[in-house]
């Protein structure tokens, strides 16, 4: 385990929480994330723990395998709840069906059988079954939403990241999930710093994610989409006033959007924490499973990386 040093002579070395976020994706959020956490694994200041909550679509753990020696702990998540038909109960009446009950065209009609069909997939859990049923022949309960899966990663940090089952619907839920499964192992107790690879987008799941964190990256291209969604998924970050800075993907990019996205960055003074040019090592790190910044040491993007995580470092000392 190593030894951290305090940032100064205070006593108390305070847990820091970096979430990594874009307002759309494939704009280089994981490969940031996979790169940071990497650089931070082999700091001697840090005991890093990193969390992918992007729960719909969950790709650092591509990037960032299980050491070969330690076990996957997987834990399943009961987030969401859905509709039940209970045979015993049913009087085959078919006022479910007929009287439509159900707004999401969950409840199907098995004419064979003279029963309901729930469809897992259509249902909310909205309890309009259960509640205008005269005979109470369907109930809600929780179902299995996804899995929590924690590891050792082979750059030595814990890698914890959440999936959603296919067809549920409270992947915000699910978020809160691996965070608080994060504060409850036993290294959360030792690490003092935790990065997070959060969703895409300005949903429930960015919500989740962004709360109770200490500081943000926003990550962008020069595009008129990823100008457009940086701009949303800031608006949604300045309302939890959290402090952040922008890291600029493909940053060289020959377009003629160029000089709207820099007047924009020049306009609102936002602190720009670094710039990546188009580099082809990362595309073909990731064809590897591999954080750049190890495939291509040496290479332009990580180079820049490096430079992040250097004006990263300066940024947490002062918050």
């Amino acid at each position: 385990m190593k030894k951290i040093r305090l940032w100064n002579s205070d006593d108390n070395l305070e847990k820091v929480v970096i979430g990594i976020v874009s307002g759309k994706g494939g704009v280089g959020k994981t490969t940031l994330t996979a790169s940071l956490a990497t650089l931070a694994s082999t700091d001697d200041d840090f005991i890093p723990i990193v969390l992918d909550c992007d729960v719909d679509a969950p790709n650092l753990a591509i990037i960032m395998p299980k050491n070969p020696n330690v076990e996957i702990q997987t834990k399943n998540a009961y987030t969401t709840i859905k509709a039940s038909f209970i045979l015993e109960k049913c009087t085959h009446c078919k006022e479910c069906f007929d009287n439509h009950f159900c707004e999401f065209n969950a409840l199907g009609w098995d004419d064979r059988n003279n029963i309901p069909i729930v469809d897992f997939l259509k249902c909310e859990g909205c309890g309009a079954c259960k509640t205008l049923c005269s005979e109470h022949a369907f109930d809600i309960h929780p179902v299995k939403s996804g899995e929590i899966i924690s590891y050792e990663n082979k750059f030595g940090s814990l890698l914890i990241y959440g999936k959603t089952r296919l067809g549920s619907t409270t992947s915000g839920k699910l978020v809160s999930e691996v965070k608080e499964f994060a504060k409850n192992s036993e290294l959360y107790k030792k690490s003092n710093l935790t990065i997070i690879d959060g969703p895409p987008g300005i949903g429930c799941p960015v919500i989740s994610m962004i709360s109770g964190i200490n500081y943000i990256i926003a990550i962008t291209e020069p595009t008129p989409s990823g100008l457009h969604d940086l701009i949303r998924v800031l608006e949604l970050v300045d309302q939890f006033k959290i402090p952040f800075s922008i890291v600029v993907n493909k940053a060289n990019l020959k377009t003629p959007f160029q000089k709207k996205f820099k007047k924009y960055i020049k306009k609102t003074h936002y602190t720009v924490l670094g710039k990546i040019d188009f580099d082809y090592a990362i595309p073909e790190s990731m064809s590897y499973a591999e954080p750049v910044v190890t495939y291509a040491p040496d290479s332009v993007a990580s180079i820049a990386i490096k430079k992040i995580y250097r004006n990263l470092k300066k940024k947490l000392k002062t918050i």
